[in-house]
């Protein structure tokens, strides 16, 4: 996702890996694949913040 790109997802809403559509747009914004989302949100919870600082991109939201 381009800085200039507005975000698709609200950072605020907690990820919901059973949501394919949501997953689908975090992983592009945080440039990851499911399985990292899913490792991250196992590990920190499920809130795109920690997700992106756990994935060390946390510029991305």
């Amino acid at each position: 996702m381009r800085p200039d790109e507005p975000k698709n997802f609200d950072p605020h809403e907690p990820i919901d890996l059973a949501d394919a559509a949501q997953v689908k747009q975090v992983a592009q914004a945080l440039d990851a694949t499911h399985e990292e989302l899913a490792e991250a949100i196992e590990k920190v919870g499920p809130q795109p913040v920690a997700v992106a600082i756990f994935l060390g991109r946390p510029d991305a939201i």
